[in-house]
């Protein structure tokens, strides 16, 4: 939801005495142990036992509903026309989280917090009789309120999506621009055109995967079979080559935003080794010959002409190196 974590605590002395779980010095009020009804986390601590594997996780499980309940308790305390009007318009989210957090006297933040619900198509609906598209829900939405002595004020508020980091191989939420606030809006109004424009984006990162694919492929035939591909993503291949009598490593690195941006790559010296045993390595190389509107075949033809030049360049340095020893 946000940056807000409580802490497990075990006994370093005896592991199968049941935790501790430790929230901040904002979550003071927050005693979920009060209440020693079956539906507390008292009957989990009562009853620890280290045999039932799944015990901690329904303990903090159960933990992090009533702290989702305490702290949307806390947003509908703040006395904000604007934060109330937000609240009321956004009961049929689902999976919506907020809370309050403090940020120096007199000045707080309130904080919301959501999935976005983005429709993609069914990798596998070709070879099965699944429907043609899912739905995604990997990326979230945080939205911040600034409020000060009790008024947020005017203006958009701050926003920032987040995603799992495993995500960042096929799409960096980062590198989005997110769509102008208008004046007036509310968060559930923006929400559809956020929507839009991420499923778009996704898309077409979706799409660059294939195209990392082919561009990879076409480029066996002219340096030789990699010794390394990601073949998840196609970020990253590594092929050993050689022109003449030398041989070095190819290193490609290919950005999200293929073909838009043009992969880098670096050579490796497997001839060449410094003082410590290490082969050398030459600098990173972005500023060959390149077009995204070309076909992968091209693309790959115009590298190995780049380093079919440039690569002696680089055995001269690695031999200029070795000389100066």
């Amino acid at each position: 939801m946000t940056s807000r974590s409580g802490d497990v605590v075990y006994n370093g002395n005896d592991t199968r005495v049941a935790p501790d779980i430790i929230f901040g010095a904002d979550d003071e009020t927050f005693q979920p142990l009060m209440d020693d009804s079956e539906l507390s986390p008292c009957y989990y601590l009562r009853d620890w036992t280290v045999a039932d594997p799944t015990r901690l996780l329904k303990l903090i499980l159960l933990i992090r509903g009533l702290y989702l309940q305490y702290q949307r308790k806390k947003v509908e305390e703040v006395s904000d026309e604007r934060v109330r009007f937000e609240m009321s318009t956004m009961a049929a989210i689902q999976g919506l989280e907020m809370c309050v957090t403090t940020i120096s006297e007199g000045m707080e933040e309130v904080n919301f917090a959501f999935p976005l619900v983005l429709e993609m198509e069914n990798p596998h609906s070709a070879t099965n009789s699944q429907s043609s598209s899912i739905t995604c829900s990997d990326i979230s939405l945080q939205v911040k309120f600034p409020v000060r002595g009790g008024q947020s004020g005017g203006g958009a508020p701050q926003l920032k999506l987040v995603a799992p980091e495993g995500m960042r191989d096929v799409f960096d939420v980062d590198d989005v621009k997110l769509p102008v606030w208008p004046e007036h809006m509310c968060l559930v109004e923006y929400k559809p055109t956020l929507e839009l424009t991420l499923q778009q984006q996704v898309r077409e990162a979706r799409a660059s995967v294939r195209l990392r694919r082919n561009f990879v492929e076409a480029l066996f035939p002219f340096f030789g079979h990699p010794l390394e591909v990601d073949t998840l993503y196609y970020r990253k291949a590594s092929i050993l080559t050689s022109f003449g009598v030398f041989t070095f490593l190819v290193h490609f690195v290919l950005p999200i935003q293929f073909p838009k941006i043009q992969p880098s790559f670096t050579f490796q010296s497997s001839q060449h080794f410094d003082a410590r045993g290490k082969p050398l390595v030459s600098r990173l190389y972005q500023d060959y010959p390149w077009s995204p509107r070309w076909e992968a075949s091209e693309m790959a033809q115009r590298i190995f002409d780049f380093v079919a030049e440039e690569c002696l360049a680089f055995k001269r340095s690695c031999g200029d190196i070795l000389s100066q020893r």
